[in-house]
């Protein structure tokens, strides 16, 4: 790290100026502390020689996920979908939406997220069935579940990562010559056909394509909107909604880790990033490279996954990466205590959020269901554990603005758009009371800047419209 630490100073240089333009800087700190909780965990695992320890944990994660999955698809599918028949709320429907596609994601959010996950653990699977002698009933089994799951996320991308990842590892460690390549391709070609035929309504209209396009297109505009420092790290989500255009499929994520990446960051402070890690490679230069096939070929998958969703930004791939880089540049050493204590601070960090979170998630459904009191004790429990929660705070103004409590709701309305100016939901219900209280031009402020924030928002469209035409006559009633 010697010849790469004269380079930290630049770089942390313009980390202070990307964090200075961003607009959320609580979101610029969630962002930091998760990528140097990763980083930390990186030179922490190098230290040990996982492989024992990866055997049972592949094992039993892989059973626990492979054996819900299939009974969502056959059991809780068919059960939720039932009981949401008569249900109206915002939440049912949208969850309904997705049961309807039949695609599973398991214990994930997302099934694309789950078929990830899904095509390591395969490999990994493949790879002890192979490599072992004992319990390899128990990982045919395994490897088969595993088939059954990737296939019903109906995920293209989990089809392609697992055919990518089970192809360079054949080759790489000398299993599969080219002369035999024809007939595997051929195998991999039929579970994806299989997929296609699974939705077959968006394939025909190469939907999946067209989103992925539509969403780096929209992340190159915003990279060129500020090319040089980005945007704020973590400030993406923030962002996107004023280079998105009407007819384009609306996301908060890039689809490309380096695209949102980039955009974020900036082209000056990611050259950084590259250049540092290209001068470190070589003091991290693995050892026994011919041993580490495995893990090799599953850091490609998740390479191939980054180019077509965000990858390392979701925890779950973020920590099944690392774990992969930690054996492929194992290095064994006693001193960690440091590092350790470093770890275990950015962890409860972590932790801290994601109870606040998890809270003002709970605070969200109760609000659809109109429970407001429930609602409103998990949204302040939510801010006890992390009074930055701007979401938790903008929900307490919404469930104060209800019940007609205008001074409340501003004050929970004012701190949130403290924290987050340009929050479309914030400035819409800031000028929905303004306007109670006859503060026309204010309200007509808040209300263009929730438009011009979320265009393609029907509501606040409504809204803008509503107080730009009449704006003038409610003046006139005060005689100005």
């Amino acid at each position: 790290m010697k010849k790469s630490s004269w380079m930290i100073i630049p770089a942390a240089f313009f980390f202070l100026f990307n964090f200075s333009i961003s607009s959320v800087k609580t979101l610029f700190f969630l962002r930091l502390i998760y990528f140097l909780f990763l980083v930390s965990l990186f030179f922490f695992l190098r230290r040990f020689n996982l492989k024992k320890i990866l055997i049972p944990i592949v094992g039993g994660v892989s059973l626990i996920l492979f054996v819900y999955g299939i009974l969502q698809k056959i059991i809780l599918f068919p059960y939720y979908l039932r009981n949401l028949a008569n249900e109206n709320n915002f939440y049912s429907q949208a969850f309904k939406t997705r049961l309807e596609t039949g695609r599973v994601f398991s214990l994930f959010t997302l099934p694309s997220l789950y078929a990830i996950i899904c095509a390591v653990l395969i490999l990994f699977i493949f790879y002890y069935f192979l490599k072992t002698k004992k319990n390899r009933i128990f990982w045919a089994i395994l490897l088969i579940l595993g088939i059954i799951n990737i296939v019903l996320t109906q995920s293209f991308g989990g089809i392609l990562y697992l055919s990518i990842g089970v192809l360079i590892y054949l080759f790489l460690s000398g299993i599969l010559s080219f002369k035999y390549i024809a007939p595997v391709v051929m195998v991999l070609f039929l579970f994806f056909f299989i997929v296609t035929g699974l939705r077959y309504s968006e394939a025909k209209e190469l939907e999946p394509i067209k989103l992925r396009l539509s969403n780096w297109e929209q992340a190159y505009r915003t990279i060129k909107s500020s090319p040089i420092l980005g945007i704020g790290l973590g400030n993406y989500e923030s962002k996107i909604s004023y280079f998105t255009f009407p007819g384009e499929a609306k996301s908060i994520y890039a689809h490309n880790f380096f695209l949102q990446f980039i955009s974020e960051l900036g082209i000056i402070i990611s050259f950084f990033i590259l250049l540092i890690l290209f001068l470190s490679i070589k003091k991290l230069k693995p050892e026994n490279s011919k041993e580490k096939v495995l893990y090799i070929s599953a850091f490609i998958i998740m390479l191939v996954y980054n180019l077509i969703d965000i990858g390392f930004y979701f925890f779950s791939a973020g920590i099944v990466t690392v774990v992969l880089l930690s054996q492929i540049y194992e290095k064994r050493s006693e001193k960690y205590k440091l590092n350790l204590s470093i770890l275990v601070i950015l962890s409860i960090l972590l932790i801290v959020q994601t109870f606040s979170d998890n809270y003002q998630k709970k605070a969200n459904f109760l609000l659809s269901q109109k429970s407001f009191e429930e609602a409103e004790v998990f949204y302040k429990k939510s801010l006890k554990v992390n009074p930055f929660n701007f979401k938790s705070i903008t929900g307490l103004g919404n469930i104060n603005l209800i019940k007609k409590n205008y001074f409340e709701s501003e004050k929970y309305l004012n701190r949130s758009l403290k924290l987050y100016p340009d929050s479309a939901f914030a400035n819409y219900l800031k000028s929905r009371i303004d306007f109670n209280k006859e503060h026309f031009l204010n309200s007509l402020y808040h209300a263009n800047l929730a438009f011009n924030k979320n265009r393609l928002n029907y509501e606040y469209k409504r809204w803008y419209e509503f107080i730009k035409n009449n704006i003038q006559i409610e003046l006139s009633k005060t005689g100005i």
